[in-house]
């Protein structure tokens, strides 16, 4: 079922406070590229009550963070439906392909060879090579375009989901309510007219398709568009 207004808010308000601490952990400090084995991009197993940044990390985040270092592994929402069973999938895939970023405050880059997943450090001839923050920022402002862009395209699957629920819900209700009143009265209150000459095992089946339109009118998901995907 659609999550509250108020639930959207508290994780969009919990998103603004991630972003702007990602924005401000890249600039101003060097990073370092790590090139990543095959298959450690992929996300990790699901962890309950994770915090919402470490929502969709992958297996080289987990593995890098668990030792406490810092990483920046630039990545997009996608979101699929399975062809047999029709449900929706959700997968955090990598902007770069093979590689991710780490901060080294103490250039501990032995620490980070032994990491499970890290294969080596993009190097020069002169050794790894550093990016600045300001580097790493460009391609954050890509990773929040393609952000907001699955959240609108989410948002308009899940509208376009409830108003045809609705709509079989109304339609259903309106073969059980009596004929003759649809142009005069709304539908909510012809079944709450209509309920009190019916069996109680009616009233309970009415009751309950009332219940489930007034959940689905109360989804407010195109409003959210316009904040921080």
């Amino acid at each position: 079922m659609a999550e509250s207004a108020e639930q959207i808010r508290d994780k969009d308000t919990e998103f603004r406070e991630m972003i702007t601490r990602r924005r401000r952990r890249l600039v101003g400090n060097d990073w370092y590229a790590i090139r990543t084995a095959p298959g450690t991009q992929r996300m990790a197993r699901h962890v309950e009550d994770a915090p919402i940044s470490r929502i969709g990390e992958s297996i080289i985040e987990r593995n890098l963070r668990n030792e406490g270092i810092s990483v920046y592994m630039p990545a997009y929402w996608y979101e699929s439906i399975h062809h047999r069973t029709r449900k929706v999938i959700q997968r955090r895939l990598p902007l770069l392909v093979g590689y991710a970023f780490v901060n080294l405050e103490n250039m501990n880059f032995e620490q980070v060879r032994a990491v499970d997943g890290v294969v080596c450090f993009l190097r020069s001839e002169f050794g790894p090579i550093r990016f600045s923050g300001d580097d790493l920022s460009i391609i954050a402002a890509e990773e929040l375009t393609r952000r907001q862009a699955f959240r609108r395209e989410r948002i308009t699957r899940i509208q376009k989901e409830t108003e045809s629920q609705a709509m079989q819900i109304r339609g259903n209700l309106r073969k059980i309510l009596p004929k003759g009143r649809g142009n005069r009265i709304n539908l909510r209150d012809q079944a709450l007219i209509a309920i009190k000459g019916m069996k109680p095992e009616m009233q309970s089946k009415v009751m309950g398709m009332l219940a489930q339109l007034e959940q689905l009118d109360a989804y407010v998901g195109l409003e959210t568009i316009d904040r921080v995907a």
